[in-house]
């Protein structure tokens, strides 16, 4: 329904857009008529029908937002109500106040004529900006600048029509143009109006190009959330983003490390490497892999052990890194190029060093040019045992799903490399435990059929009294984790991914055979009402140290980094521009996040876990929920809460990685942390 709203919103823009400009051009033309001329009345009926028309697309807008709001919340129109609205109330007032009545005389003077000329084309200025604060620069938490800006582009347009249709109209009176004279004239103005935006565009494609070389924290966006702020004087920024806190000194990302001495209890070895791989149905990829394999190796280790992995890039000409997705690491072990380190370059090695305090399903991949590595194969999984879990008869498998591209372009979706159906042989009443992991950008859909299971953790989270489950629907968004457990029965399991052109998955039976029996009808798993509540650290009522707001959206068109097209924005900002989430150690923060884009947006907060408070407005009644991945559908708003309890500056960006190399990145920065690393094309690092 919101995907329909917000489309339905746009499409009467565009047609308003239409509409009052087709009554401009009919409103411009009564200069050359007179009230005597058999022409006259046919072009007032036009212009009539034009405004009664324009006027029921504003109304119907209108409408479409209150509807959006009480559907939705405050939160998904603010921006619509507080600066759109006015653009387009104030000039349909005036519209009807003025030019409506005139239309309906015999006859106009010079004076009445300008009147009715300049209001209607004023009313298709508002209708142009309005579609472009909604599909281009979204003002999508309001502000006085924005008002003051596009009221006062509004009002200046006011001024200048009626200057412009006032002196026209007199001219017109003491010597009619010719017919030729006015096509000439409007296809002067048209040829001006496309020449202006063409260069307009190639203008601002320049100028968006992001610089060579830049700080990736930009704390000249800093956001406090309504917590302390720091002084002017102490606000800003130094070499390649160092910034001054109020307490303490400056810390450099690089002191934020890991032991450095002790024998590690894990230690791996992980070199990057191109290499041609097929996939199961005998479909060639020119994979980016870890040791030569796809995925990666899987890294395993018990909960409180020493880690070392050396990464040895080999091959790969851009340069990689390791980052630990979903481990809360010392920030400079978390693996972002130009921000905690630098890409490691052919033939350069770097080790990472860790203790992991948490359990569960996780995962690491390469955050050096993301969009393309992670694609290309640079990932594996990371499972980290719990310190007092006994040996057992447990099958525990880690399925992780993905989206490869052949040389040809064409997207092959597969669990691991596998892009068929697999068969795998287990004993009956041996129990099972399935990682399902979402290595992909795409929210994916997994069916389990044969068998009553449970999800027994989200994240590596475990879960509170999971009910049983038969016919659900597993959504999971990219970078996301669900366990799945059961007990493998005497007939045949069936694991499936829905995906195009057709489903794939693993048929699990005590022979090894058997055909898939795939679910065919089922209902999304709601997590947030899946389990049993228990005690939480934080719930809506909680004394909050800083909460922000954060809106997810998406332009129709504009420009980034020197190309033109799609963008996805925060507070609608693109990346440098998103806000930089200032917080102390110590604090309790909450964050409010909007979808009111089309698509799914899995937010990945590094270094921290999250806590779901709420969901649309509800607080969650399952099982406490804590993630490090939260997948926002559209018109989905949550609240969560998180303890800011490692220090260090933080990536916090969508998971669908393309939408984060397009913009929709942002930070959580401790203020007394700085990096002495930088990002840009003269540097080497790109993380995204």
């Amino acid at each position: 329904m919101f995907e329909s709203l917000m489309g339905f919103e746009f499409l009467l823009l565009l047609c308003s857009i239409a509409v009052w400009g087709g009554t401009g051009f009919v409103v411009n033309h009564l200069k050359y008529v007179r009230g005597r001329d058999p022409s006259y009345r046919r072009w007032v009926r036009a212009a009539q029908l034009g405004v009664a028309i324009g006027s029921s697309l504003i109304i119907l807008w209108a409408a479409v937002i209150l509807i959006i709001m009480l559907q939705f919340g405050w939160l998904y129109v603010m921006d619509r109500v507080i600066v759109v609205l006015p653009l387009l109330g104030l000039p349909l007032a005036a519209v009807r106040m003025v030019a409506r009545p005139k239309l309906s005389r015999e006859s106009m003077d010079r004076h009445a004529k300008q009147s009715v000329i300049v209001t209607v084309h004023v009313m298709f200025v508002g209708a142009v900006i309005a579609l472009w604060l909604v599909a281009i620069d979204i003002p999508a938490i309001p502000n006085l600048r924005d008002l003051l800006i596009y009221g006062g582009a509004l009002i200046l347009s006011a001024l200048l029509l009626s200057l412009h249709h006032g002196r026209r109209l007199r001219i017109v009176d003491n010597r009619p143009p010719k017919r030729i004279q006015r096509i000439a004239r409007g296809a002067l103005y048209s040829i001006l109006v496309l020449g202006t935006a063409l260069a307009g565009l190639v203008i601002s494609m320049r100028m968006s190009e992001l610089p060579g070389t830049m700080p990736m924290v930009h704390h000249r966006t800093a956001d406090f959330g309504g917590g302390d702020i720091l002084e002017d004087d102490h606000m800003h920024a130094h070499h390649q983003g160092q910034v001054t806190g109020t307490s303490g000194n400056p810390v450099s990302v690089t002191e934020l490390k890991g032991p450095q001495t002790g024998i590690p209890d894990k230690k791996y070895v992980l070199s990057a490497e191109t290499k041609t791989l097929r996939l199961a149905s005998g479909e060639a990829i020119e994979a980016w892999t870890f040791n030569g394999q796809i995925p990666g190796p899987a890294l395993e280790a018990d909960e409180g052990d020493l880690v070392e992995v050396r990464l040895v890039n080999k091959n790969i000409a851009s340069g990689v890194t390791l980052h630990w997705h979903g481990v809360d690491v010392p920030n400079g072990e978390d693996g972002v190029a130009g921000m905690t380190q630098d890409a490691v370059m052919p033939g350069e090695s770097y080790t990472y060093r860790f203790v992991v305090n948490e359990t569960g399903t996780h995962w690491y991949h390469s955050h050096q040019q993301s969009s393309i590595q992670v694609q290309k194969g640079l990932f594996g999984s990371f499972v980290i045992r719990p310190s007092n879990q006994q040996d057992s008869e447990t099958m525990d498998a880690t399925v992780m799903a993905h989206h490869w591209v052949t040389p040809g372009g064409r997207e092959i979706a597969a669990l691991g490399l596998a892009d068929t159906f697999q068969r795998q042989k287990v004993k009956p009443g041996t129990p099972v435990r399935l990682r399902l992991v979402n290595a992909g950008n795409l929210t994916q859909t997994f069916t389990l059929n044969g068998v009553s299971y449970k999800v027994a953790a989200v994240d590596g989270y475990e879960l509170n009294e999971p009910g049983t489950l038969t016919d659900s629907l597993l959504r999971i968004g990219g970078g996301g984790r669900y366990d799945v457990i059961f007990t493998m029965p005497k007939t045949p399991v069936t694991l499936t991914m829905i995906s195009e052109p057709d489903p794939i998955g693993i048929v699990y039976s005590q022979d090894g055979q058997g055909e898939p029996d795939i679910l065919q009808k089922g209902t999304v798993l709601d997590i947030t009402a899946y389990g049993s509540p228990a005690d939480t650290p934080f719930n809506p009522s909680t004394d909050f140290d800083r909460s922000f707001t954060v809106i997810l959206d998406q332009t129709y068109f504009g420009t980034y980094n020197g190309e033109a097209g799609q963008q996805w924005v925060i507070n609608g900002k693109a990346f440098p521009e998103t806000p930089t989430l200032m917080v102390r150690e110590g604090d309790i923060v909450k964050t409010t996040f909007v979808n009111r884009s089309f698509a799914d947006h899995p937010m990945h907060l590094h270094g921290h876990h999250i806590q779901v408070l709420s969901r649309n407005g509800e607080p969650i009644s399952g099982s406490p929920l804590v993630l490090d991945t939260l997948n926002i559908e559209p018109g989905e708003s949550f609240e969560v809460a998180f303890l800011a309890n490692n220090p260090g500056l933080w990536m916090d960006h969508c998971h669908n990685l393309d939408h984060a190399r397009k913009g929709m990145t942002m930070h959580v920065a401790y203020e007394n942390v700085y990096t002495p690393f930088a990002i840009g094309s003269d540097t080497g690092n790109h993380p995204e």
